[in-house]
């Protein structure tokens, strides 16, 4: 049975829609310990064998932030300031995750678990995210913005 899972950052102009084999009791979300996460209080969920869309309804009013190892893209809106959904390409294929507590059933996942990829390299991160991030990831009905 497939399961899809909505949401969206506070305004609604970053939509991120899910299609899995999970319920979302049966995901965790991890709470990466590096300092943008943390900040922004993000709890990223993923299952390598799932798609995800992201939606943008105003190409201007968004941001793609690259910290860290610069490997990563992440999806904030710049009018809500919310940040939805992280990226990366990895040979040729684009993976990502999701910030659950964006989702509309945000409140039906597993409990949070930490996460520590702040001390691992870029090919590690990379690697890493290679085999737990979303395999299959679209942008919808949004500019080109050379990724």
């Amino acid at each position: 049975m497939m399961t899809h899972l909505e949401g969206s950052c506070y305004c609604g102009n970053i939509a991120v829609r899910v299609t899995c084999d999970e319920t979302p009791s049966h995901l965790t979300p991890r709470a990466c310990d590096c300092d943008f996460c943390t900040m922004n209080g993000a709890a990223w969920v993923s299952i390598p064998k799932a798609s995800m869309e992201l939606e943008i309804q105003n190409e201007a009013a968004i941001s793609l932030f690259e910290q860290g190892s610069e490997s990563a893209r992440f999806w904030l809106c710049q009018r809500c300031g919310v940040v939805t959904a992280v990226t990366c390409d990895i040979e040729g294929t684009r993976k990502g995750a999701f910030n659950a507590r964006i989702m509309d059933c945000r409140d039906e996942f597993a409990p949070t678990e930490p996460a520590s990829p702040k001390l691992l390299g870029k090919d590690e991160k990379l690697a890493r995210w290679d085999k737990l991030w979303i395999g299959d990831v679209r942008i919808k009905d949004c500019w080109d913005v050379g990724l």
